[in-house]
């Protein structure tokens, strides 16, 4: 993944990931809306562009299953956080290891 104006560094996403990923008790609800929210807006941004790089090699070893665990990240996506606060804690890490998945992608494509 490339950095462009205002898009969000590969550190950057990765701090938002750990912060989502951090063992322990449950953050506060707040918290957790405000990690959701991030990680939704970083996940579209990363899967439009492992989406395009899937576009013009459909026939790379792996590519079914890619596009699978892509299919999953759209649904996931979609799941909302619950109304409590070990649903929201779940959805949360959810999101934060699919965007995980999605950074290492951009990274792969970067190298096909």
């Amino acid at each position: 993944m490339t950095a462009t104006a205002g898009a969000p560094s590969r550190d950057e996403i990765q701090e938002t990931v750990d912060r989502a990923l951090v063992s322990g008790p449950p953050l506060p609800y707040s918290e957790l809306v405000e990690l959701e929210q991030a990680l939704l807006l970083l996940i579209a941004g990363l899967r439009a562009t492992v989406d395009e790089s899937e576009r013009p090699h459909p026939a790379t070893p792996g590519y079914a299953r890619r596009r699978a665990r892509l299919d999953g990240i759209r649904h996931q996506t979609s799941v909302g956080l619950g109304d409590g606060l070990i649903s929201a804690q779940v959805q949360v890490r959810a999101l934060a290891t699919d965007c995980q998945w999605l950074l290492s992608q951009c990274a792969a494509g970067a190298r096909r």
